[in-house]
């Protein structure tokens, strides 16, 4: 989770403890683009909320918080509790869609999915690879093939990234999709399997047509 300085803490969202950044909106009774241009001018964000049974509703959010959240740790899968002026009580949302100007790379419309806690949501976060393997302490190599992959969890189950300490694997030992430890309530989404890494062997050990592949590979 975030550091208390950060804005973003643990916050009781509809009745169970998660991080989301707080933000706060108003009703946008008008949509369409120029009326778009026209909050972006008022220093707000054009935004929807839609989702979880709701009817879909514009809003106009603060640009400086969704970027801090968009930009922090989670990135894209940040959450969000949604303050809309005039509603009781807050929402608990995830960016969907986002759009960025192509020249400044302002903020210009966000789409907020609602979700409850125990929604079930697809997100793609990065693989990171820690630690010294023991096969490349004897000369192997680390290939790490696949640096994102996507995870179906839940609100309250969501992680940053998926970490992998590779400390203790040898020459020849590949990791699949299907070998990540993975926390309760976290999943894999995949349709066929594939690689996340390998330990290749050293070329010495290799056989000569194996090393002029690799050689090959490499260039």
């Amino acid at each position: 989770f975030f550091q208390a300085e950060d804005g973003i803490r643990d916050r009781d969202v509809t009745g169970v403890q998660t991080c989301a950044l707080p933000i706060s909106a108003r009703p946008r009774l008008i949509a369409g683009s120029s009326v778009a241009r026209k909050v972006r001018r008022a220093g707000l964000l054009p935004a929807n909320l839609h989702g979880n049974g709701q009817a879909a509703r514009s809003i106009a959010a603060e640009p400086q918080s969704v970027r801090r959240g968009l930009q922090g740790a989670y990135g894209r899968n940040q959450l969000f509790e949604v303050s809309v002026a005039g509603e009781a009580k807050p929402v608990l949302a995830i960016a969907r869609e986002v759009q960025v100007h192509p020249v400044t790379r302002q903020l210009e419309h966000v789409d907020f999915l609602v979700v409850q806690p125990d929604s079930r949501i697809e997100v793609t976060v990065p693989v990171v690879l820690s630690g010294r393997s023991a096969g490349q302490k004897v000369g192997g190599r680390l290939e790490h093939i696949t640096r994102y992959v996507k995870l179906a969890c839940t609100p309250k189950t969501l992680i940053k990234q998926v970490e992998i300490d590779v400390t203790p694997y040898e020459t020849g030992f590949i990791m699949g999709v299907a070998d990540m430890a993975l926390p309760t309530g976290v999943s894999a989404v995949y349709k066929r399997p594939f690689k996340i890494f390998e330990i290749q062997m050293p070329k010495a050990e290799l056989s000569p047509a194996a090393a002029a592949a690799e050689d090959k590979k490499g260039k």
